[in-house]
């Protein structure tokens, strides 16, 4: 049918994940190899999310990016988001452990008022959000340790009556002017969650 471009203003919490050391772990291998390491991969984190009814937005080479609260909220979004993230770290690490592929990866989560809606031509269009929110969410992952989920300020007050929250070091990231309070779980009860 007719999809109209444009968007609306919502609250959502985006999620970057990305494999860590992609280059020199794919280096060598053959491009049918590292399409069928990615795509079990993908397959693996996306299960994840639906669990948590995250909405996959895009893959981006080795990256995905996902929504909670957009295109849908099904409520308490930003929890979903990090439970999710650590979901994904644990799943990463099943598989690491019988797989043929050994990954690791990071996460970043923001919450936030982003722009939601379909961006584009008439010929051509993606529903997506935009908005420094999404910024913050790809930086915290280009940021965060192997086997990792930091978070922003926005999502840590909305999770830390649910989730075991610790500081993590402010961090100066590309493209914003003052330093970010970063979070992340506390490691002796991820397991936990």
């Amino acid at each position: 049918g007719d999809i109209e471009l444009g968007g609306e203003e919502r609250e959502v919490s985006v999620l970057f994940c990305d494999i860590r050391g992609f280059t020199s772990l794919t280096e060598g291998m053959a491009p049918q190899e590292v399409i069928e390491m990615l795509n079990e991969h993908m397959s693996a984190m996306t299960r994840v999310v639906k669990e948590f009814q995250g909405t996959v937005d895009k893959f981006v080479g080795d990256e995905i990016m996902v929504l909670f609260g957009a295109p849908k909220s099904y409520g308490e979004d930003a929890r979903k988001a990090v439970h999710c993230a650590d979901a994904m770290l644990m799943e990463r690490s099943r598989l690491n452990l019988s797989g043929r592929w050994k990954i690791e990866i990071g996460i970043g989560v923001a919450t936030g008022r982003v722009v939601a809606g379909y961006m584009g031509t008439e010929q051509r269009s993606n529903y997506t959000v935009l908005g420094d929110r999404v910024n913050l969410a790809a930086r915290l992952c280009g940021a965060a340790p192997r086997g990792h989920v930091l978070f922003d300020r926005e999502t840590r007050d909305r999770v830390v009556d649910a989730c075991p929250v610790i500081p993590f070091d402010a961090l100066d990231l590309k493209g914003f002017s003052q330093a970010t309070s970063v979070f992340t779980l506390e490691p002796s009860s991820i397991a936990e969650l």
